[in-house]
């Protein structure tokens, strides 16, 4: 089965648990989704801290905290389904050095030897390149796709998920006073939405 058919297959596994079709999952799938959106949201928090160490304005501070904010949930699943396509790729460049592992046994080992080295190396690259798809790269874009089966849906709903703080926090940030006007919202909205765009054509497109 082609890499990108995993991409898509884990995409949509993810949609489904977000969406109650798969509830033995959802408990664990939420979880790990939760959670690693707290390591891509530590990060952010990390540079936020930076910046505000450089003596940056306020303003400054509360407007990249606003907008790392909106994009946490896209950015975690866009650098999940990245990560996912590394793997397809590398598998292959893996399953490469392991058979040339077992043909250099011919150097160091007896011919016997050396041929069952050899096979072995075969078989374990096989199942590399077999496996990596359903064990690496469709878990991978199953918590994307159940990010963006959480996220967009609210998104399109209501603006709960985008927090009044975040589009307060950007109001400070550009007039220097609080607010949650309607038009800065939408802006919000939209900002929040763009890695998931990217995530969606990295798993459709090459």
């Amino acid at each position: 089965m082609k890499g990108r058919v995993w991409l898509i297959l884990g995409a949509v596994v993810g949609v489904a648990v977000a969406a109650g079709h798969l509830p033995y999952l959802a408990g664990a799938g939420r979880s790990m989704a939760d959670t690693s959106e707290r390591l891509i949201g530590s990060g952010a928090s990390h540079l936020v801290r930076a910046v505000a160490s450089t003596g940056a304005p306020r303003r400054a501070i509360l407007g990249l905290a606003g907008v790392l904010a909106a994009l946490l949930p896209g950015i975690t699943a866009l650098l999940l389904v990245v990560a996912a396509r590394g793997s397809l790729r590398l598998r292959t460049l893996i399953a490469l050095l392991i058979v040339a592992l077992g043909a250099a046994s011919y150097v160091y080992q007896p011919h016997g030897t050396a041929t069952g080295v050899l096979l072995l190396a075969l078989a374990v690259a096989g199942l590399a390149v077999v496996l990596t798809g359903p064990l690496v790269a469709a878990p991978l874009t199953a918590l994307a796709g159940l990010i963006a089966g959480e996220f967009l849906p609210a998104l399109l709903r209501s603006r709960q998920v985008v927090t009044q703080r975040s589009v307060n926090d950007l109001h400070v940030a550009i007039f220097n006073h609080p607010g949650t006007p309607t038009v800065l919202q939408l802006v919000v909205l939209v900002i929040a939405a763009i890695p998931f765009a990217f995530a969606l054509r990295l798993v459709l497109w090459r």
